[in-house]
């Protein structure tokens, strides 16, 4: 396969002109190289500017030009079309160079060789067949050491290197660059007309030794890419006939024009090649990364987590204890990097940026930052035996909620130092936090002050950034559900506008426009008819398409596979409306025992996770199109007997790798655009249907 890098290296060769030579020998030693000062001399061969006027100081008894040594030459023109062919190599061989794919091409730009030349016959290139581009360039071995040219006062002589290549492949090459001769004669005046070609059909060469032999060279074809620089050098301008059907698509590929090469500039090159590479592979063929967080120090022995959680743009991931947390920062454009520890704590306040390293808040730092305001006596000594027991995590901050109603407010970029403690006079049963970081809402089953009937209630608290006069400030925002059943789980939109929640018992799921969080609006409400024998857990997860249309829900419950619905909610007419969903999908491949949940940031697809530890991914190109769907298994990850115990899941803002992480704080990658099939540690998913 013919690749970019390839074609800008060959392309360097080709535009390969004498730049130097050196008369200070017996023998004349001419140097090749591109060269952005390109001239065309009168006898119509092709050097460098610096070279024509270094040639023009000779003495007299040496030839002026050094390919053809014809004398009184003077330069005719400049050669454009070379020197536009000169800049474009070079734009491309930087913007190669950005993705660290030809290191050495720089190099060898600047080290051009010394060739070594010597008068030899002429080669009958007019007969042999042509290749196609892939094998040309396969055949080609290059030869990076400088090798020397001795160059003799012969005119009818071919200038010829040390070759390895078969004439077929010279006969394109050789047919390339005489296009290129001829376009640079559009720009010569009219009525200069260039010398007859040197060239003699008859004749042969062999350069074994550099010793000129024509007795053992009739049938030699040359085998080095030496030649091919030489053969490649403009000599002199060929009629238009003899290469007018050989040269259009690979001249046209790698003559582009300024404007494209411009545009090419500003365009993503590996975001393009990764879109590429993922429109093959997904979701079929991946790259798994696999790395264990936390090291036990016991043989055979894991450290199990309350709960993990990855950030939505992940970047961070937390680890959570009863009675410590650990966050870690990920790099999502290295997969093959693992994790690293950013900051961590303990239940107490303290923090630090390792366990070694911990600083404790003092009781009125506690106190001064939190909404206690009676009790405080007993409000602390509650804090010394809290445990945790959910967490949510974002790009800047991590929530901690736990017994005792308790939740605490934690900045990463501090490390970890806690800003806000929160007291509830109720357990919290769930908690989500918006994407924006705007709203923290949180679940709890309440009662009436006065009739003492359980209700269940959802607590906005909207963060109010610190300033330099007044600090971190939260308002509250509570309100109350048109059910008693308490609320199983809590789910932001991408957007952080919409709010998903659902209940336990009866598994209801209902969706709440939070444009204005002191008026939340109830705008789309329905019921999962689900089994509610013991060993059900009702509705498990839910996740809001990016466009909010569209929603997954997953139960853990018998014949309760996971469903995709319209929510109808675009529908909704007068202030007043609700809206009534629609299925769409039903996935039953995946099974009834779902866990959680992801979409994909495009759209098409998503991810499920069941009680067994198996990552499933489901792909349509429409959410209704149920006869080309896709559904993969594509890696497994540590069971869990509860929902709470289950890996957190999340795509990456691209789309291009899923991310999972288990309770025994192992962090599995599965990247779609790590290589192409033919990468052996590329493998493959396993197929469901």
């Amino acid at each position: 396969m013919v690749t970019a890098q390839d074609i800008a290296h060959h392309l360097q060769l080709l535009i390969s002109i004498p730049v130097d030579v050196d008369i200070s020998t017996s023998e004349q030693i001419i140097k090749y190289g591109p060269a952005n000062d390109a001239v065309i001399l009168s006898c119509g061969c092709i050097v460098s500017a610096k070279l024509a006027h270094k040639l023009e100081s000779s003495p007299k008894n040496t030839p002026k030009c050094p390919i053809c040594y014809s004398f009184n030459i003077t330069v005719l023109a400049k050669c454009s079309k070379l020197r536009d062919l000169n800049t474009y190599l070079v734009k491309l061989t930087d913007e190669l160079s950005n993705e660290n794919s030809i290191s050495s091409l720089q190099d060898h730009q600047k080290d051009t060789s010394y060739i070594p030349h010597k008068s030899t016959k002429n080669i009958d290139l007019a007969n042999t067949d042509s290749t196609d581009m892939r094998s040309m360039f396969s055949n080609i071995n290059i030869d990076s050491s400088s090798c020397v040219l001795p160059l003799e006062k012969q005119p009818t002589s071919l200038i010829t290197h040390e070759a390895r290549s078969d004439s077929a492949n010279l006969t394109f090459l050789t047919a390339f660059h005489e296009a290129l001769i001829e376009a640079n004669s559009s720009s010569v005046d009219s009525t200069v007309t260039a010398k007859p070609s040197p060239l003699n059909a008859k004749d042969s060469f062999n350069v074994h030794d550099f010793n000129h032999s024509p007795k053992n060279s009739p049938s030699h074809s040359p085998k080095s890419l030496s030649l091919i620089s030489c053969a490649g050098s403009p000599h002199k301008q060929r009629p238009r006939h003899s290469f007018s059907q050989n040269t259009s698509n690979l001249t046209r590929m790698l003559t582009t024009n300024s404007q494209a090469t411009t545009k090419q500039q500003y365009t993503s090159k590996p975001s393009i090649n990764k879109e590429f590479i993922y429109s093959k592979n997904f979701p079929f063929f991946r790259r798994v990364h696999t790395f264990n967080i936390h090291n036990s120090n016991f043989f055979l022995k894991n450290k199990l987590y309350v709960q993990t959680h990855l950030s939505a743009d992940l970047t961070k991931l937390v680890l959570l204890s009863e009675k410590k947390w650990e966050v870690y920062s990920i790099d999502t454009e290295k997969p093959e990097v693992p994790p690293k520890l950013l900051c961590c704590g303990k239940s107490d306040a303290s923090y630090g940026s390792d366990f070694d390293h911990l600083k404790k808040m003092n009781k009125e730092q506690i106190l001064s930052n939190s909404n206690i305001s009676n009790n405080k006596k007993n409000a602390l000594e509650l804090l010394d035996n809290w445990e945790h027991l959910n967490c949510q995590i974002t790009k800047n901050l991590l929530i901690i909620s736990g017994t005792r109603g308790f939740l605490r407010v934690i900045d990463i970029n501090h490390k970890g130092k806690c800003i806000f403690t929160y007291q509830c006079n109720f357990p919290i049963r769930c908690l989500d936090i918006s994407p924006n970081e705007d709203l923290i809402a949180l679940g709890i089953t309440g009662k009436d002050k006065y009739t003492q009937v359980e209700q269940a209630v959802i607590i906005l608290l909207k963060l109010v950034p610190k300033t330099s006069k007044t600090p971190l400030q939260i308002c509250t925002y509570p309100f109350s559900l048109p059910h008693r059943d308490p609320i199983g789980k809590l789910k932001f939109s991408s957007d952080s506008i919409m709010l998903a929640v659902s209940t336990v018992l009866e598994s209801r799921f209902l969706i709440i426009n939070l444009t204005h969080p002191s008026r939340p609006t109830l705008v789309m409400k329905s019921q999962r008819r689900l089994d509610t024998s013991l060993d059900s857990e009702g509705i498990t997860d839910m996740a809001f398409f990016p466009d909010n249309r569209l929603m997954t829900i997953c139960s853990l419950s018998h014949n309760s596979e996971p469903i995709i619905i319209d929510t109808n909610i675009a529908s909704i007419s007068g202030p007043d409306g609700i809206a009534k969903p629609k299925l769409l999908m039903k996935i039953d491949e995946v099974g009834s025992t779902i866990h959680k949940c992801c979409v994909s940031p495009r759209g098409d697809s998503v991810a499920y996770i069941n009680r067994s530890g198996n990552v499933y991914i489901m792909t349509a190109p429409r959410m209704d199109d149920n006869d080309n769907r896709r559904v993969v298994s594509v890696f497994e990850v540590s069971n869990a007997t509860r929902v709470k115990e289950a890996a957190s899941l999340k795509f990456d803002p691209d789309g291009y790798k899923l991310y999972t992480l288990d309770r025994k704080g192992v962090l599995t990658i599965a990247d779609f655009t790590a290589g192409t099939v033919e990468d052996h540690t590329v493998t493959r998913s396993k197929i469901v249907s």
